[in-house]
């Protein structure tokens, strides 16, 4: 049986794991504003295939939320089993507020 992981050992894990999330949170959803932005120039239309923009950003939402329940599910596991005083309300408010604004952005797109 293994040894609980120790405070310092916790926070590391649980500062990498989210690190990772938002980066490819912020990543993808970075990449793909610039992708919509081909959009405008109709020249570039040609090269993204049979993909319309509207299905961009429905995925890109689709995305978002899902990303944002990973982020905010990943918290919470972390504060339950590892660390009672890591992700707390604020940190609750601030993965809430980004997700709600990346996809209010994705929808202010078509």
């Amino acid at each position: 049986m293994t040894d609980k992981p120790t405070i310092t050992e916790s926070f590391k894990i649980y500062e990498d794991g989210k690190h990772r999330r938002y980066s490819l949170l912020f990543g993808v959803n970075g990449g793909a504003f610039a992708v919509a932005k081909l959009f405008t120039d109709p020249a570039a239309a040609t090269l993204l295939g049979d993909l319309t923009l509207s299905q961009v950003v429905i995925g890109m939402i689709a995305f978002t939320i899902l990303m944002t329940a990973d982020i905010f599910m990943f918290g919470k596991k972390m504060r339950d089993t590892y660390l009672p005083d890591a992700f707390g309300t604020p940190g609750k408010v601030v993965i809430l507020l980004i997700g709600f604004l990346l996809c209010a952005g994705w929808y202010l797109v078509i």
